[in-house]
């Protein structure tokens, strides 16, 4: 028995609980979470297994990274930091509303590829978002906020080049040239937010200054709508791919801001949301940890949604080019739907951005 074969028995033996004497019938069927990275696959396996004499159905999510001479070293890091999470055990029990699916098993191949089998987890709620579960993701994310709010995160694993994956300083310059083109086209839709988006990229340095000053937590630095699942009457977040020390707040960025970009939420939900979702987040996280205080939170979110500044520009670059950005979610969105959806996100990335300008000590 090779080694891909064996470790996936163990798996099944592991998501069956109980010994597995063969597998039959066995299946993947491609998923098309994260289908834009190379080299990075993920799979509903499926199957049947000999257990004790009887066939057993199973099913699990195989996610699999190549190794290191085809995939990138961002896709590594990831992987292996993935793999190091599990391992580690810090995802077992890391707030008492959050949930992780199980790891059944993994396998480093001789290639130094790396596949983790992870529990299989089934959202109880609609796609895009509602309100309720962004409004209970925002507490429970508050609530792992606070339960890990001062604690020495030491491990070398952890992720710690958020800011800069979000804020993107190597494409800065191309960023405001196509801000400075101030395309007629643009303006007709963007108004004054043109010269508020160049501010805003101008200030990048100073929004990093704002959130390594703030009190730090464990951040899943992910948390947009395609990881949110609801589940047995809580949160489960999957993909922990980043996880890492952040500021407080951080991961309420995500949730609002990049849910919508993707079009995992819609700004006509997430929009009318925000303070109250602020409010539910900090109220967890201060349950934890009431010297935290709600100032610094809303300073943290507002910093960190003011790093994704990006979104501006693609938003110019597309009504230049006629062709709106396309939200991975919702691929067959009426374009200009998606104009006005992410227009709206404009807006809410600017008033952010002041308002953490404003707050600032």
């Amino acid at each position: 028995m090779n080694d891909a074969l064996y470790e996936l028995k163990a798996a099944v033996t592991d998501a069956v609980g109980g010994p597995v004497t063969a597998l039959a019938d066995v299946e993947r069927i491609p998923l098309d979470y994260d289908a834009f990275l190379a080299h990075r696959t993920v799979s509903r396996i499926q199957g049947h297994a000999l257990v004790g004499g009887e066939r057993v159905a199973w099913s699990m999510i195989e996610k699999r990274t190549a190794g290191p001479a085809l995939a990138s070293a961002y896709l590594l890091d990831n992987g292996r930091r993935e793999v190091n999470a599990y391992a580690s055990g810090v995802l077992a029990g890391i707030a008492p509303g959050i949930g992780t699916p199980r790891m059944h098993g993994k396998l480093r191949d001789a290639e130094g590829g790396m596949t983790l089998w992870l529990e299989e987890i089934r959202h109880e709620g609609a796609r895009p978002l509602d309100a309720e579960t962004v409004l209970a993701a925002a507490h429970d994310l508050g609530g792992m906020g606070g339960l890990w709010a001062g604690r020495r995160l030491p491990e070398p694993w952890y992720f710690s080049g958020w800011i800069d994956r979000h804020s993107q300083p190597e494409a800065i310059e191309q960023g405001l040239a196509t801000l400075r083109r101030r395309d007629p086209r643009a303006a007709a839709h963007l108004g004054d937010r043109l010269a508020a988006a160049e501010q805003l990229v101008l200030n990048q340095a100073r929004y990093r200054g704002i959130l390594e000053s703030l009190p730090h937590t464990l951040c899943h630095h992910d948390a947009g709508g395609a990881n949110v699942f609801h589940s047995r009457g809580r949160t489960v977040l999957i993909d922990w791919e980043s996880i890492g020390p952040g500021p407080v707040g951080a991961d309420l960025a995500s949730l609002l801001f990049s849910s919508v970009r993707r079009g995992d939420a819609l700004a006509s939900v997430v929009m009318p949301l925000v303070e109250e979702a602020l409010d539910t987040y900090a109220t967890a996280l201060r349950a934890e940890a009431p010297t935290v205080t709600f100032k610094n939170i809303r300073l943290g979110f507002d910093a960190a949604v003011a790093l994704r500044w990006k979104l501006a520009v693609d938003v110019v670059a597309g009504i230049e080019k006629g062709e709106p950005p396309r939200r991975g979610s919702l691929p067959d969105e009426d374009p200009a739907a998606a104009l006005e959806e992410l227009i709206a996100l404009v807006d809410l990335l600017l008033a952010s951005a002041g308002r953490a300008l404003h707050k600032a000590p």
